[in-house]
């Protein structure tokens, strides 16, 4: 009897868990390896204990660069600035602190605000966000 109640509870709760998600259109990649970030107008860049992530409105891409030789990934994530999120990216580096720089190519909406992060041990470590700004080009 337990188990019909809890699944008879559990379904309405996933229900409106997957109906109130449909409206965030999200994607996550492991970057490749690539050179630094460009420098300049219209680059971003923030760091954290351990991570630092770097976006680039032209082209909406996005570098991570593991810090720590911790044997922790590093990530860097977009999101907007809105109070219901519509839009979330993440860019994984796995290379270590000896593997450099990786970089994710992302499509965003144009003309938005939306927040950076870099983060140390995704989903559980260090974080820190600077705004950003995407544009029309």
């Amino acid at each position: 009897m337990n188990r019909l109640v809890r699944a008879l509870i559990g379904i309405p709760a996933a229900a409106v868990l997957i109906t109130a998600g449909t409206t965030v259109v999200a994607s996550a990649a492991t970057g490749v390896p690539s050179g630094p970030p460009p420098t300049g107008y219209g680059v971003w860049c923030v760091s954290v204990t351990g991570a630092k992530a770097c976006f680039a409105e032209y082209g909406d891409r996005v570098w991570v660069d593991d810090t720590a030789a911790n044997g922790d990934s590093a990530a860097a994530t977009l999101q907007d600035q809105e109070s219901s999120t519509t839009w979330y990216r993440e860019c994984f580096n796995h290379r270590g602190a000896d593997g450099g720089w990786v970089m994710c190519n992302f499509d965003l909406p144009e003309n938005q605000e939306g927040l950076l992060w870099a983060v140390n041990q995704p989903f559980i470590g260090a974080e820190k966000s600077t705004k950003i700004w995407t544009t029309l080009i």
